[in-house]
């Protein structure tokens, strides 16, 4: 999956990193630079594992038309995606 654009609310950005810890320049360096594994979820929600520095799932809604992806969330990977992840990149 390709993007021209990553975007993130200003909120959204807050409360990942606020609840989370994690940091938008993680967000976009998993996305575009380190191969992560693509999942449709439920609805438009599509969900990114991937790993920069460590393990981290993003959740995100994309325009292809564009090649937009709009962030809705962005956590610490548990156990069982780090495994997912694995099974399919190593």
């Amino acid at each position: 999956m390709k993007f021209d654009i990553i975007r993130i609310d200003p909120l959204t950005e807050r409360k990942i990193y606020e609840k989370h810890n994690i940091l938008t320049k993680e967000i976009i360096l998993v996305l575009k630079e380190n191969r992560p594994i693509f999942k449709k979820v439920g609805g438009d929600q599509i969900i990114a594992i991937g790993l920069y520095n460590r393990y981290i799932t993003i959740f995100f809604r994309y325009n292809p038309k564009k090649k937009q992806a709009t962030i809705t969330t962005a956590y610490p990977s548990d156990k069982k995606q780090i495994k997912y992840y694995k099974k399919i990149r190593m």
